[in-house]
């Protein structure tokens, strides 16, 4: 094949990034017209980018949402990376590679700091650095436990107080804030935010079904066969059980409750029955874009202190490649460039400072690649990295302090 060039799209060439698109998934349907235009404006000028060839005929295509996600409680910019399509003709000759490998430049081009996407081909993903990071889970539960939250001891007066309404696209502000405050109270890794414009615009089109009370807010789907909930949020254990009755009240003509929620939810704690046992799940996968950026903007537990040697190896990112001294205190993580410094053997002990940071005692860090960077990322520990291929090197003490540093149970509500 010719040689490959990777450019924006331009607006020109949405005709025939859908065609790809089509031959490649099928063809949009009902509502994909209007789907389209909304992910297209989104991404247009920047983050939707095109392969072609020497005749600059689209041959590939990819864009990079912006998304707001969490990692330990804090939010961080996301790219998440979705619609890659590739001219079916043209697969097997190179397009995806170049295509994410550009995707991964721009995004640090734009400030994204980590990205995401739900893989169709694992392999590809990992050639520039993504590893599976979580799952999407699917939780079932019968409607009628649901409901029998509301009647618990406290809802009335919940719905008495400021009344337990619909939402109006003027609430958009609130459910943007409380979902933001809602990742940073829990300490949540993975979920993302849905901008202020992007919550207006769902409830001016009426897409999702969202109520509000103090204290909270629900957004669900509701279909003939199932109610789905998106996103349930409270601050109280009364706004809670006001809200699930809210979700579980028609439980007579819809017995069927989908949640795409925290899998540690406390709705568990509290409901009268177990969920059903067909619980799916969706891989995800991430990738740290800029890990100096990501350490710094990431949220620590308060109660952790350590510092630790690191050392990176990243082709398609080459801001994260070198050796670092992650530090972590009181919160908040530091990520300092420590080429040609004395290395630090663990989490609390210098080595000598007359081994040379060339030397043989490079074994005395942990070494991984970029996947190996992402994984450890989304809270792999470091024994199970080793097991897969993926680090080397660096030693049991080192290994438990990185292992507390990243601690995390990431996990995504949102399919993109």
């Amino acid at each position: 094949m010719s040689e490959l060039r990777t450019r924006d799209v331009v607006e020109s060439d949405l005709p025939a990034v859908l065609s790809i698109r089509a031959r490649s998934f099928g063809p949009l349907g009902a509502g994909g017209e209007q789907w389209w235009q909304r992910v297209s404006g989104e991404t247009l000028g920047g983050r939707m980018l095109a392969v072609v060839d020497e005749s600059d005929t689209v041959v590939g295509a990819g864009r990079i949402r912006p998304f707001e996600q969490a990692w330990g409680g804090r939010h961080l910019r996301m790219g998440g990376v979705a619609g890659v399509y590739v001219e079916p003709s043209a697969r097997g000759r190179g397009v995806a590679t170049t295509l994410t490998r550009a995707l991964v430049r721009r995004m640090g081009e734009l400030g994204d700091v980590v990205s995401c996407l739900f893989p169709t081909t694992p392999t590809l993903y990992r050639r520039t650095g993504y590893e599976v990071g979580g799952v999407q889970t699917r939780t079932t539960y019968a409607g009628h436990l649901l409901r029998a939250l509301g009647t618990s001891r406290g809802t009335a007066q919940v719905a008495r107080g400021d009344g337990l309404r619909p939402a109006r696209p003027e609430d958009a502000q609130r459910l943007h804030d409380q979902a933001r405050e809602a990742g940073s109270r829990h300490g949540l890794s993975g979920p993302m935010v849905q901008s202020v414009a992007t919550v207006r615009g769902a409830l001016e089109r009426n897409e999702l079904i969202a109520y509000v009370v103090d204290g909270g807010h629900v957004v669900y789907d509701l279909s003939e066969h199932a109610l789905t909930v998106e996103e349930l949020v409270a601050t109280t254990p009364e706004a809670a059980a006001t809200l699930w009755g809210v979700v579980g009240s028609g439980s007579s003509a819809v017995p069927t409750v989908h949640t795409y929620l925290d899998p540690r939810d406390p709705v568990a704690l509290v409901l009268g029955g177990l969920p059903e046992t067909d619980v799916r799940q969706v891989p995800w996968m991430g990738r740290v874009i800029d890990l100096e950026a990501a350490w710094h903007g990431r949220g620590f537990n308060p109660h952790l202190s350590v510092e630790v040697d690191l050392v990176v190896s990243d082709a398609e990112a080459p801001r994260n490649s070198g050796r670092w001294t992650l530090a972590v205190s009181g919160g908040s993580g530091t990520a300092t460039r420590t080429d040609g410094t004395p290395l630090r053997g663990d989490g609390d002990t210098r080595l000598s400072p007359d081994i040379a940071s060339t030397g043989p005692a490079d074994g005395e860090v942990l070494r991984v690649e970029a996947r190996g960077l992402s994984a450890l990322w989304c809270g792999w520990s470091v024994s199970r990295l080793r097991q897969a291929g993926l680090a080397s090197g660096g030693t049991r003490d080192a290994d438990a302090a990185l292992d507390a540093a990243f601690a995390a149970q990431p996990f995504i509500t949102e399919y993109f």
